[in-house]
C-alpha cells in the first residue's frame, strides 16, 4: 500500500514545467493530480544551415514568463499562496553554455540538431568505440547526448568562448537555474543524459572527454561540470526576483527540485516506475521507456538513470505528430473517415521519417508512399498512423529483446487524444494501453518527483524515517482515464503489416 503523505499539505499546490523544443508549459496540481491552472508560450528555435538551437535568453524569459503567467492564473482561485514545489522537465541531450553570471556563451544545441552525426563520429571513434563508452557509462553514447556537443564545439567554437564558459548545463538545470538564480547543480537524470555519467554510480567519467582531440579543452570541459545532486536535495527556493516579478504573496517561496529529462517525466507522469511497466508518450518525438533494476541485456537501447534509482531504457524517434502534422496535416485527428478505412488501407504504406532516424538504419529524410501517395484524405491519414504504430511496435520489441518483461503499457502525450492512434497502436502490439487523464505527461511527472522530493526534504528536517519514495508520488498524483483494447479484426491484419514494414527499413520494398 502507498504512503501517505504526512508532511505536505494536502492543500498544495505543485508546479510542473515541461520545457520543450516545441514550446513550454506550466501547470499547477493539487496533491491528488487535478490540474488548477495550466500556462502556455511559444519556443521559437535557431535552425539554418541544418541546426536546431536555443538562445538561453529566451529560456530565462520563458522561465520567468510562465511563472508570471501561472501565478496570475491562481490568483483567481486563490492559490497562489498555496505553491509548495515546482518541478521541471525539459529536453533530453540539450545543452548550453553560460558565463559566471548567467549570460549565454553560445545558444544550447537541441536533441534534433542534424548536423551532430559526423562530430558523434568522429569523436567516438576517438574514444575507442561503443564498447568503451559502455565500460566507461553503462550504457551506449547516442549522437543527441550532448557529449557530441563537446567535440562540435572542439571544431567550431573560438578559444575565447571556450574559455569564458564557466558551466555546461542541460536543458532543465539551466531552466532551474533561471528560476532559483542556482547554476551549479545538476540532477542524476539531467548528468545522464550527457553521455559523461558512470549510469552506475551517479558519477562524472573524466574519460569520456578522450573524445575531444586537444587536452586542454577537455580540462576546461571538465571543469565546468556541475554537482550532481540527489533528487530529494532542493536546487533552491524561487528567486526574490522571480517571486516578485510573478506577484507571488510575500513569503512564498515554492522550493525548485532537481529536473527531470523528459523520457524520465514521461515515465514517472505516465505512472511506469516499476519493472515491466513501459511507458509510450505520443508527442512531438515518439517514445517508448521503461525501467528496470539494471541496464539492457542486449541491443542498442538508450540507457539512462532515473532520479529515484532505476535505469531508463529509451528509443525514442525523432518523428512523431511532426511527422504527422506535416504529412497529414495538423488536423489529421478530426478526420473522423479515418477509422472507417480498412487496417493496411488497402495496401497504401508510407515509411515515416520527416527526420533522419539513425536507430533504425535511416540517415536522411525518407518518406516513401507504396504504391503511391493516395488521393482519399482520410486513406492518407490512417497510413500515417498506421506507419508510426509500426514504429512504436518496434520499439517494444527491442525493450523485449533486451530483457524487459512487459507488464503494462501506458499512453501519454498530445497523440493519444486520438481515438484511433490509440486504437491502431493497441491492435498493432496486441496489447491493451492504459490511457492517462492528463495528457501532459512530461509536466506531471514533473510535479510527481517534486511531491516526492518535498515530502522527503521535510520528513527529513522532521526527524522522519519512513521513506517516501516516487512510487508513492505517482498513487497519489497519476490517474488513468480509461484502457483502449486491441480490435481482434484488425490485429491479425496489423501482425503482417508489421512484418512487410520491417522489410521495407531492411530495403525490400512492399509489392
Amino acid at each position: 500500500m502507498a504512503e501517505q503523505l504526512r508532511c505536505v499539505s494536502p492543500h498544495a499546490i505543485i508546479v510542473g514545467y515541461d520545457f520543450s523544443t516545441g514550446g513550454v508549459k506550466a501547470l499547477a496540481f493539487t496533491v491528488d493530480g487535478q490540474t488548477c491552472a495550466s500556462v502556455r508560450l511559444p519556443t521559437d528555435l535557431w535552425t539554418e544551415g541544418g541546426v536546431s538551437e536555443l538562445n538561453l535568453m529566451q529560456l530565462e524569459g520563458q522561465a520567468r514568463a510562465a511563472t508570471r503567467a501561472l501565478t496570475k492564473a491562481l490568483d483567481g482561485s486563490g492559490d497562489n499562496g498555496a505553491l509548495a514545489a515546482c518541478g521541471i522537465s525539459a529536453t533530453h541531450h540539450t545543452a548550453g553554455r553560460i558565463e559566471w553570471i548567467g549570460n549565454q556563451v553560445r545558444r544550447a544545441i537541441c536533441w534534433n540538431d542534424q548536423t551532430l552525426g559526423k562530430y558523434h563520429a568522429e569523436g567516438l571513434a576517438r574514444l575507442g568505440g561503443q564498447e568503451r563508452a559502455k565500460e566507461l557509462t553503462g550504457g551506449p553514447w547516442a549522437v543527441r547526448y550532448s557529449l557530441s556537443h563537446l567535440v562540435k564545439d572542439e571544431a567550431l567554437l573560438s578559444e575565447a568562448d571556450w574559455k569564458r564558459t564557466d558551466l555546461i548545463l542541460p536543458h532543465g538545470p539551466l531552466a532551474a537555474g533561471y528560476l532559483t538564480g542556482r547554476f551549479n547543480a545538476t540532477s542524476v537524470s539531467s548528468a545522464a543524459s550527457t553521455g559523461m555519467m558512470d549510469l552506475r554510480t551517479n558519477q562524472w567519467r573524466r574519460e569520456m572527454l578522450d573524445a575531444l582531440a586537444k587536452p586542454e579543452l577537455r580540462e576546461l570541459a571538465w571543469d565546468c561540470l556541475p554537482d550532481i545532486i540527489d533528487m530529494n536535495e532542493p536546487v533552491g527556493p524561487l528567486s526574490e526576483s522571480v517571486a516578485l516579478d510573478a506577484g507571488l504573496l510575500p513569503g512564498v517561496r515554492p522550493l525548485v527540485f532537481p529536473t527531470l529529462d523528459d523520457q524520465a517525466a514521461g515515465l514517472i507522469g505516465g505512472g511506469a516506475v516499476e519493472a515491466g511497466q513501459v511507458a509510450i508518450i505520443l508527442g512531438n518525438s515518439a517514445v517508448v521507456n521503461s525501467s528496470s533494476a539494471r541496464l539492457p541485456q542486449s541491443g542498442t537501447l538508450d540507457a539512462m538513470k532515473l532520479n529515484w534509482g532505476p535505469y531508463l531504457w529509451m528509443r525514442c524517434y525523432s518523428n512523431g505528430a511532426l511527422f504527422l502534422d506535416e504529412v497529414a496535416g495538423k488536423d489529421w485527428f478530426k478526420v473522423e473517415e479515418a477509422a472507417n478505412v480498412p487496417p493496411l488501407c488497402n495496401g497504401t504504406s508510407v515509411l515515416p521519417f520527416l527526420l533522419s532516424e539513425p536507430s533504425v538504419g535511416v540517415d536522411a529524410p525518407r518518406i516513401e508512399w507504396s504504391p503511391s501517395v493516395p488521393e482519399n484524405r482520410a486513406m492518407k491519414v490512417r497510413a500515417c498512423v498506421e506507419a508510426l504504430a509500426f514504429l512504436l511496435a518496434r520499439a517494444v520489441k527491442e525493450h523485449e529483446s533486451a530483457g524487459q518483461v512487459v507488464t503494462r503499457i501506458t499512453v501519454s502525450g498530445g497523440m493519444a487524444k486520438s481515438q484511433l492512434m490509440c486504437e491502431v497502436l493497441a491492435s498493432v502490439l496486441n496489447r491493451p494501453l492504459e490511457r492517462l487523464v492528463s495528457d501532459e505527461g512530461p509536466a506531471l511527472g514533473a510535479a510527481v518527483g517534486a511531491l516526492a522530493g518535498l515530502e522527503s526534504h521535510l520528513r527529513k528536517q522532521q526527524g522522519i524515517a519512513e521513506p517516501y519514495t516516487a512510487a508513492d508520488a505517482v498513487a497519489a498524483m497519476v490517474k488513468f482515464r480509461d484502457r483502449v483494447h486491441p480490435r481482434p479484426e484488425w490485429a491479425a491484419a496489423y501482425a503482417g503489416g508489421l512484418e512487410t514494414f520491417e522489410r521495407w527499413l531492411e530495403g525490400r520494398r512492399p509489392c
